[in-house]
């Protein structure tokens, strides 16, 4: 059972005796010596219990106990009476029949037991594996934070690997290996030359086989940990490709594992969709084509696919709006870089300044999606900044949210007025928080969205870039199962696999093998390949490398009676386009 303690007494002595008694039944004990610094630790650490003693210097015992529990509501707070104190002062005066002393092991064990009674949520394994990862989590977004490229970038990869794993439906410890090796996957990066990655111009061959490198250093580095998930296999593999032709192992289809799969096809959009030093981000439209024109090369197509369904779900709801700007104005330099750190984690591109006069500069030179400024008071220059933005007709529809060390009800009602669209407590959890400001912006999002969107079917393409053959091969060495459908002038065509094997195949009027044949036949068109999706009916038995080669063999047949005729006429005939693997 995991507890985390904090133990707010005035006297040392007290807070020693106390903790070490907790400490002794194995749980994690922070101590305090005064009410402010109490609030400081509720704020910035997971504390499940505090434990406050009645007479502290800086603020009465029940206040500082409400406001415990308004700043994390989970948790349990107690007040407690040192016997000791009690024996020097008018307070043993005011004991009454609801009134008790207990030892301070007493006072524990009666923690404990009701911490039992009440039920645990989750086991220790899972606190202590979720605790693992957002730590690294947070580390992480401490290398990235003063990055300008790569900030924010591991968390992001992190989550989206996280949503397509749980859309694959992965085992729990699969889905773990996908969570931790994301985050870890170019660690390797601290021992390249910071010249390198910051390169403006393309790399040469040497800067290239540098980068690759990146990835011994990571396993390096990380081989010697005991990790209770296949961790190192899907950091070593996710540059592989899905044709053989990655690194470092060549690895190709199915040998390669799933986890490095899912990795391999998140890393590759998050970094289009990033600035890089050498070139601008793509839009994301752009980056999701390229993944579709990949995939079953250099990606797994069903992840590509799933990828591309988890997107969609998130533009569902937040719009497809580029990466939205938000401008934080605070003159607390920390507090600034912490909401910047977590902001940057959910995909948003930070500017700060640290005063109004800033913030208008910047306001004018590129507007952002939204600005946060930190209020004092009604007559400080925020005030002055959201009516200057207001009453600018470029500006004024800048959403625009207040900032504040409290909770002032007349000051909220004041900026409300104002006009500004939300007031947040910088005392908040910084989860709360950051939700508040992303529903800001998906409320704008939604504002601005012009038009409805298409549902995306699985992976299109052009038959001319894809040809059927080429399908038929990535889909068969993956052994996936899925329907592709084939459109060509006024030509429509259905194939089902199942576990790589061809099982149906239907045109408008024609059925199994010869459906098969006629659309290989087909030069143009389109394709979609829509993942899971079964046949009822079956009928092809053939293997589809048997099917394929005969396809090509009757369009050889046929190419050649054409210019039996052809010579025996001499009427021109105008052969097939014949478009077989080697071609492609």
């Amino acid at each position: 059972m995991y507890r985390n303690f904090l133990i707010v007494a005035g006297n040392g002595k007290v807070r020693e005796a106390l903790g070490s008694s907790i400490r002794q039944k194995g749980f994690t004990v922070t101590l305090a010596a005064s009410g402010s610094e109490a609030l400081m630790v509720v704020r910035n650490v997971s504390v499940e219990v505090v434990l406050i003693e009645s007479h502290l210097a800086d603020i009465r015992a029940d206040m500082l106990r409400s406001q415990i529990l308004q700043a994390r509501p989970g948790c349990r707070a107690v007040i407690l009476t040192s016997f000791g104190t009690v024996r020097n002062s008018p307070e043993l005066l005011r004991f009454g029949m609801d009134d008790y002393v207990l030892r301070s092991d007493q006072v524990l064990d009666l923690l404990t037991t009701t911490f039992e009674t009440s039920g645990e949520h989750g086991s220790p394994a899972e606190k202590g594996k979720q605790a693992l990862l957002e730590v690294v989590d947070v580390l992480v977004g401490l290398l990235e934070l003063g990055d300008r490229f790569f900030g924010g970038c591991s968390h992001q990869a992190m989550r989206l690997s996280r949503e397509v794993a749980e859309e694959m439906g992965v085992e729990e410890e699969t889905l773990d290996e996908v969570v931790i090796a994301t985050l870890l996957r170019d660690i390797g990066k601290a021992g390249i030359d910071p010249h390198v990655l910051s390169e403006t111009g393309s790399f040469s061959e040497e800067q290239m086989e540098r980068m690759r490198g990146h990835v011994g250093g990571s396993l390096r580095l990380l081989e010697h940990i005991d990790f209770p998930w296949k961790v190192i296999p899907v950091i070593r593999h996710h540059h592989e490709r899905y044709d053989g032709r990655g690194y470092p192992d060549g690895l190709r289809g199915r040998e390669i594992p799933i986890g490095a799969r899912i990795v391999s096809v998140v890393d590759a959009y998050v970094a289009m969709v990033s600035d890089r030093s050498h070139r601008q981000a793509m839009r994301p439209e752009e980056a999701q084509e390229e993944l579709v024109r990949l995939a079953g090369t250099q990606f797994d197509p069903e992840v590509v696919e799933v990828f591309l369904r988890v997107i969609e779900k998130r533009e569902s709801s937040r719009g497809t709006r580029e990466k939205p700007v938000v401008l934080i104005v605070d003159a607390q330099e920390d507090f600034r870089n912490l909401l910047k750190m977590r902001l940057l984690n959910e995909g948003l591109e930070i500017r700060l300044a640290s005063n109004a006069e800033g913030a208008l500069d910047l306001l004018i030179q590129d507007p952002p999606d939204l600005v946060l400024a930190d209020v004092l008071s009604e007559g400080s220059d925020t005030f002055q900044l959201l009516r200057e933005i207001r009453e600018d007709e470029s500006l004024r529809h800048i959403p625009f949210a207040f900032l504040s060390d409290r909770d002032d009800r007349i000051l909220k009602v004041r900026a409300l007025r104002q006009g500004v669209d939300d007031f947040l407590l910088k005392t908040e959890d910084l989860d709360d928080l950051v939700a508040r400001v992303e529903n800001i912006l998906i409320r704008e999002s939604v504002r601005h969205e012009e038009g409805t969107r298409r549902r995306r079917r699985g992976i299109t393409g052009q038959i001319e870039n894809l040809p059927l053959p080429d399908i038929v091969q990535t889909l068969a060495i993956g052994l996936k199962t899925a329907c592709v459908t084939l459109s060509s002038g006024k030509n429509r065509g259905r194939i089902w696999f199942e576990e790589g094997t061809i099982r149906h195949a239907t045109t408008d009027s024609l059925e199994g093998d010869q459906a098969f044949h006629e659309m290989v036949r087909w030069p143009s068109g389109e394709f979609v390949i829509e993942h899971g999706v079964r046949s009822k009916k079956e009928s092809i038995s053939h293997d589809a490398m048997f099917l394929l080669m005969e396809s090509l063999r009757l369009m050889d047949e046929q190419s050649s009676e054409g210019h039996q005729r052809e010579e025996e006429d001499g009427a021109p005939v105008t052969d097939p386009a014949p478009t077989g693997p080697a071609e492609a």
